[in-house]
């Protein structure tokens, strides 16, 4: 007994000096060459899906390229938005990328990469609703996602600016819709969704932008065993200029001055 311990000690050693391991090992150790990631179905410009029913987007574009730095074969998965925790929870998908704010009660239940994006949160709503301000909503129905760090602030704010009442929708495209319909008046979201909707749509605007500096990560399992190859890979693109390339091809622009899409910085 104590002759084979030390056979199968000797065959692991000498397994990570030549970089082969032992069958018996090999079959135990975790398959890393396929990496499936969650995403929400429809989360403008991050990941939303084409006619042609093909998903595009920021976050698409940025795990492909962390799975080419890594060498594995990535698949998206796309779900609500509420879903992706529990997907994450049940190990149906290895990650999430989903312009997902890093906050402490995340962090209390997953890992997260380093951050890829800074941003705040903003409120939109229809041009000849006549509203300027927040104090404009006194009265009104709003819509956010729930779940979300905007419906967080919303919960927390509603009675400072006296909101009759909050609508959870799970995606921008459904509160447009309540928008236009005149369900409800006014849209919290994700300052970044907001503008590039307002690129093809005349009749919104935005009233408020809220400074809450929301910074972006992956979020993992805890003790994943991807969540160090990730922000290495993570690490490598912004140093390289493949992040800043996704930037320019989504908003337009290079990312500002310190960002998070080209600094690489500590995990949460």
């Amino acid at each position: 007994m104590i002759r084979t311990g030390r056979r199968r000690l000797a065959l692991i050693v000498l397994g990570a000096l030549f970089g082969v391991l032992p069958a018996w090992l090999a079959a135990t150790a975790p398959a890393l060459a396929q990496l499936t990631i969650g995403v929400h179905h429809d989360n403008r410009p991050w990941e939303f899906r084409e006619p042609s029913g093909v998903y595009v987007g920021f976050d698409i574009d940025m795990v492909r390229a962390l799975g080419a730095e890594l060498g594995v074969e990535v698949t998206t998965r796309p779900l609500g938005f509420a879903e992706l925790f529990d997907a994450l929870d049940a190990g149906h998908v290895d990650a999430v990328a989903s312009s997902l704010t890093i906050t402490p009660a995340r962090l209390a239940r997953f890992d997260f990469t380093q951050p890829y994006y800074r941003t705040s949160q903003a409120v939109a709503v229809l041009k000849n609703a006549g509203i300027r301000d927040l104090e404009g909503l006194a009265g009104k129905t709003v819509a956010t996602t729930p779940s979300s760090t905007n419906a967080q602030w919303l919960e927390a704010s509603r009675g400072r600016y006296a909101i009759r009442s909050i609508r959870y929708v799970d995606s921008m495209d459904e509160a447009l819709a309540l928008l236009r319909r005149g369900e409800v008046t006014a849209y919290f979201g994700d300052e970044p969704a907001l503008l590039y909707a307002l690129l093809e749509s005349r009749d919104l605007a935005v009233i408020a932008r809220l400074p809450t500096e929301d910074r972006y990560g992956i979020m993992l399992r805890p003790g994943s065993p991807w969540t160090a190859r990730l922000d290495t890979a993570l690490s490598a693109i912004k140093v390289n200029g493949t992040l800043a390339a996704i930037h320019r091809k989504w908003f337009g622009s290079r990312p500002p001055p310190d960002s998070p899409v080209t600094t690489v910085l500590p995990r949460p």
